[in-house]
């Protein structure tokens, strides 16, 4: 049973300008204004034209639509995918058959020069950091095994969401953590490990009945099931005092593991078990699977010394991206990102539908996103949204509800922002896949309303990715990537 405990109170980032339409197009119809009234003291018509004209580009641009666009964003997103489609970036191909260097099958799009560095934490154990080239950031993935809520009392519950939150107030006091993601990967159980593991327990002169039941249990439980992996990625960039560089892997390594312990003790403070960090083969095969679903039977059929992967061959063979979906290699997938946040208050169960397993799913990755503000910045940012909020409701005759409580929401985020709480920016991103093959639209599209109606039963607004499904799916894997801090190869080279 679920705490009666509710949890609200986020909004959006107020833009601010007139009419909260954004300080860009509040100074651009300053502008249009400005040269409106010079342009009237030589030619009127002139002028009149210029203004309307001006004034109407910066209404069309205010007007956006439930999902926060306005039609500027939207042709830009449409003729990016086209552009992309007819240069064929779009198609990746790997392989013995590909210009890939020793026919490797490296990770395609943002994760391309993405590697893995192995270090050490602050006891002396072997960790291993996902290195992010174009972006000087490291990744810590760790494997968590949450309790669980189903027995739990509601003290103890709120003891484990105040424990994750005393979790990302020491990590928004920390220097060098931009990014913290929690992944829940769902998707079904082949039953072979459990088969293996009951088979070494079954004696040869055990009783006929005995091997007779133990068989039908194997034949009973060893299918249907589903197999759930929760992990924890935490994204570092350091930089170098003297000449404001990037450190070296090595040096950031160091570091990293020097928080490990303590990080450990707080997952496991707010119910995350006891969490481990993953070695170079785990993620790997993590990242092999989530390309390659149908590994999986041979990967669990494997005895207890499976076949080594190399990081370089945990890519697709080959990959698609197209408007609404991804295919990659034996599989088609959807990826949808969160719009809008519940409008009201939830309990900390409001997500068990959508992280759970679902009908029609082959597999499913749910990733949310924390962007953890540091303290000198929570305060400003929280007046800044106070000021904002009661400008809005100032420029308006009659206050509206959503601007007044878009003021409520600011002034108790003030309040408590003074008494110690961080500003904590987060997102959603939801990664569905189907077995590609006979029916794939049809089964793709059954999963994808499956995991809108769980989205729905959240009260969360979720909108696919359209024209990037190749960079959702990458962003939906528990590597850390940044995409606030992201930027193409040779932006990278022009910067440096």
């Amino acid at each position: 049973m679920a705490s009666n405990t509710t949890y609200g109170d986020w909004m959006r980032p107020i833009r601010g300008g007139i009419r909260n339409i954004g300080r860009p197009l509040t100074l651009m119809g300053f502008g249009v204004l400005a040269v409106t009234l010079m342009l009237s003291m030589a030619n009127v018509v002139a002028a009149i034209v210029f203004g309307v004209v001006g004034l109407g580009i910066v209404m069309v641009l205010a007007v956006r639509d439930r999902e926060h666009r306005n039609v500027l964003d939207r042709t830009v997103e449409r003729r990016s995918h086209v552009a992309s489609v007819r240069s064929g970036r779009a198609l990746y191909r790997s392989g013995l058959l590909s210009y890939e260097e020793h026919g490797a099958c490296s990770l395609p799009g943002i994760l391309h020069k993405v590697s893995l560095v192995e270090a050490n934490d602050g006891f002396g154990r072997k960790l291993t950091l996902v290195c992010h080239a174009h972006t000087g950031e490291y990744s810590l993935v760790m494997a968590c095994q949450p309790q669980g809520a189903g027995l739990a009392d509601d003290d103890v519950e709120d003891a484990w969401v105040a424990g994750w939150a005393g979790l990302m107030e020491a990590l928004g006091s920390e220097l060098g953590v931009t990014q913290m993601a929690v992944t829940v990967d769902t998707s079904p159980d082949s039953g072979i490990r459990f088969r293996r593991q009951l088979s070494r327990r079954v004696v040869e002169d055990a009783p006929e009945l005995a091997a007779r039941a133990m068989a039908q249990v194997m034949d009973l439980y060893a299918t249907g099931g589903a197999r759930s992996d929760v992990l924890l990625t935490l994204t570092f960039r350091y930089r170098d005092a003297r000449d404001g560089k990037y450190l070296q892997a090595e040096e950031a390594a160091r570091r990293i593991g020097q928080l490990v312990p303590d990080i450990q003790s707080r997952i496991g403070a707010a119910g995350g078990g006891s969490p481990r960090c993953l070695d170079a083969q785990e993620m790997a095969r993590l990242v092999r699977l989530a390309y390659d679903p149908t590994a999986s039977d041979a990967f669990d059929s494997q005895d207890e010394s499976p076949s080594h992967i190399a990081w370089r061959d945990a890519g697709p063979v080959a990959c698609e991206a197209r408007w609404d979906w991804y295919r990659h290699d034996s599989a088609v997938s959807r990826t949808w990102q969160m719009c809008d946040p519940p409008a009201s208050n939830v309990t900390a169960d409001t997500l068990a539908r959508l992280l759970g397993p679902l009908d029609d799913c082959d597999r499913k990755r749910v990733t949310v996103l924390f962007h953890i503000l540091p303290p000198d910045r929570t305060a400003f940012l929280a007046e800044q949204n106070r000021q904002r909020a009661a400008n809005q409701v100032s420029q308006e005759k009659r206050a509206s509800v959503s601007a007044m409580s878009q003021i409520g929401k600011a002034n108790r985020q003030a309040v408590e922002t003074n008494q110690g709480a961080a500003i904590v920016f987060f997102g959603m991103l939801v990664t569905v896949s189907v077995t590609a093959g006979e029916d794939e639209d049809l089964r793709l599209a059954a999963a994808s309303h499956a995991v809108e109606g769980a989205a729905g039963s959240a009260k969360i607004d979720l909108r696919p990715c359209y024209g990037a499904q190749d960079t959702g799916f990458a962003a939906c894997l528990p590597l850390g990537v940044n995409l606030r801090n992201y930027a193409p190869p040779s932006m990278m080279e022009a910067l440096a």
